[in-house]
């Protein structure tokens, strides 16, 4: 199979599977949110985000280095390279989950007290360092998938997971309603896809045929990449998660549901980068190892113009109604949320041209680069952060972000430069930008026109406007008929 060919399919495979399983993942905010107060729908994602913040320390950056050293050693036919790695990784990860385990119960009183202010906290800790457990090896296992370019497994972790969560959340708060129930369903998920996964990781990989050789070079390799995308990660996290740490302290907790019902919704536009990402991560290291550079590069362009084409129509659509997304997903309590909502759409845009960038950084064997650029976005982000929540709450964590992404995202494409010949299509940009205003005002027009339940008319409205935007795409030769015979012909 072509790299075109199989890049093409995978990206499509696993954006769509991505998009499904992120739908469900959606379905179960709703469900918690719907059967949840609003406090402990704030203390389950204040206890979460604080289980996702300590996870990038989990394993130091190797499962990452899994997906950058596995393609290459299948390459070089090295499969006791491969099995000592993935050792390699448990060990690690198993000893850092351990202490924070220990951590945490020990400090959970104190936790409760001084962060989360409720004591009901306690016990809902205690019970995530469950989570916490297999949460971090599923989502190592899930690199492994990704090193080995199983991108169907990979995601399809993903949507099983979210589909047994919500199966699990259903049954569970028919008979009580409460955060326990919420807790329960993703120890029992998680401890599910964990132990199934596994086992069908052995008909991929038979780890019995091979031998295991801890050697020191072996895990400096791993580390000396590993670090760095760790620390890059970390910068992530903390952009991400920064703003939710920070509101739990200086806000209610309320505040703190509201956000985390906006957050999730706009980072669903981040699937389709995360898709690409998942893809092109692996199959880019095995192309820089090929030496293949041009291929690399027409490819980079194609991503960044499809990315944009796609990512914008869905921004517009949720910007202009976010303030209904919200009330009909969530409750009328959550449209407190509308315009947050609307400045981190705009700052999405960025995020997804800069997670793509971030990837090939990593592929080519310069994770260190994305890394400062995160450290430096974590830096002003963590600083605007204590500056604008305790003066305007979730706004100021909205504008914070925003700020965040456009600094990386100009970062990025000034740093890639220097590796492999990125020519950003302004053009073309702006030409979707136009189409992307035209299909919003269109679909205002149609909003005074048709007169129908609101989730009929929904789904008029965004059909409608999809295809003008698509329409216009091809009038203003952004995508033209021999580009789209091309990709059909390289799916088929």
């Amino acid at each position: 199979m072509s790299y075109a060919k199989k890049a093409v399919k995978g990206i499509a495979v696993v954006f769509i599977i991505n998009i499904i399983a992120a739908f469900v993942g959606y379905l179960i905010r709703i469900v918690l949110a719907r059967n949840l107060t609003v406090a402990e729908y704030g203390l389950f994602f204040a206890v979460f985000t604080l289980i996702n913040f300590l996870a990038m320390f989990s394993n130091l950056g190797t499962g990452q280095a899994l997906v950058k050293y596995i393609p290459e050693f299948l390459v070089k036919k090295k499969p006791d390279k491969i099995k000592s790695s993935i050792v390699i990784a448990v060990g690690i990860q198993l000893v850092i989950i351990t202490f924070f385990a220990v951590v945490l119960f020990a400090f959970s009183g104190f936790l409760a007290h001084k962060y989360f202010k409720t004591p009901l906290a306690v016990p809902v800790l205690l019970l995530f360092i469950l989570i916490m457990f297999f949460a971090y090896f599923r989502t190592l296992l899930r690199n492994v998938y990704q090193a080995f370019q199983r991108m169907t497994a990979f995601v399809v972790i993903y949507f099983a997971e979210n589909f047994l969560i919500l199966i699990f959340l259903l049954s569970f708060f028919f008979i009580k309603k409460n955060i326990f129930a919420a807790v329960y369903s993703h120890i029992i998920a998680y401890a599910l896809i964990l132990i199934i996964f596994t086992l069908f990781l052995f008909k991929i990989f038979n780890f019995f045929e091979h031998k295991i050789a801890v050697k020191k070079p072996l895990v400096k390799k791993l580390l000396k990449f590993g670090i760095p995308v760790m620390f890059s990660s970390i910068g992530g996290i903390i952009i991400l998660y920064t703003d939710t740490l920070i509101l739990t302290y200086f806000r209610s907790l309320e505040e703190v549901g509201i956000y985390n019902v906006v957050v999730p919704t706009v980072m669903m536009l981040i699937f389709f980068a995360k898709s690409v990402m998942s893809v092109i991560f692996p199959m880019t290291s095995e192309l820089w190892a090929r030496n293949k550079r041009k291929f690399l590069e027409k490819g980079l362009i194609l991503l960044e113009k499809y990315s944009f084409i796609i990512i914008l129509p869905v921004s517009l659509v949720v910007l202009v109604f976010s303030g209904t997304i919200l009330s009909l997903m969530f409750g009328a309590e959550y449209s407190l949320g509308a315009t947050t909502m609307q400045v981190l759409i705009v700052g999405i845009i960025f995020l997804t041209i800069f997670a793509i960038n971030s990837s090939i950084f990593w592929a080519i064997g310069k994770p260190a680069i994305a890394t400062k650029i995160l450290l430096q976005g974590a830096l002003i982000n963590f600083v605007l952060n204590l500056f604008f929540i305790p003066w305007i709450g979730m706004l100021g964590a909205a504008i914070t972000s925003l700020i965040t992404y456009f600094y990386v995202f100009i970062m990025s494409v000034v740093r890639l430069r220097k590796f492999i010949k990125v020519r950003i299509p302004w053009k073309n940009w702006l030409k979707t930008f136009i189409s992307g205003i035209i299909m919003i005002i269109a679909m205002f027009l149609l909003k005074e026109l048709i007169i129908a339940n609101a989730y009929v008319e929904a789904v008029i409205i965004a059909g409608i406007g999809g295809l003008v935007y698509a329409a216009l795409i091809l009038l203003m030769k952004v995508i033209d008929v021999a580009e789209i015979k091309n990709i059909i012909k390289i799916w088929k």
